[in-house]
């Protein structure tokens, strides 16, 4: 899928590293509307505590862990605190998804 999701959500992550909870999440979720109902595709949001932040394609979308799940069928796949976030981008030079894919986004 295109989008900027992978990007959106490194970039808040290492803007807002003093914050020790902040993860980001590599995952997938389920298209609710457009050209992408009901298809399944690789995602990328930012957890604090129990809130999800998702900045892609300009949006913000803020919402509750179990209500944000639960509307795009979410799952995660991979947490990361901000510095193994941190050390992925330097050591793969993109923003992800990093383990068990082949998508990419440059940095």
């Amino acid at each position: 899928m295109n989008g900027d999701c992978y990007e959106a959500a490194a970039k808040f992550v290492v803007a807002h590293a003093a914050c020790p909870s902040i993860r980001l999440v590599h995952g997938e979720v389920t298209g609710t509307g457009g050209a992408v109902v009901c298809i399944r595709y690789g995602h990328a949001w930012v957890e604090l505590g129990d809130a999800v932040i998702d900045l892609s394609n300009g949006r913000c979308v803020v919402a509750r862990r179990r209500d944000y799940y639960a509307a795009g069928q979410a799952s995660a796949l991979q947490s990361y605190t901000f510095k193994e976030a941190r050390q992925w981008m330097l050591r793969t030079q993109h923003y992800g998804p990093w383990e068990n894919t082949t998508e990419k986004t440059k940095l």
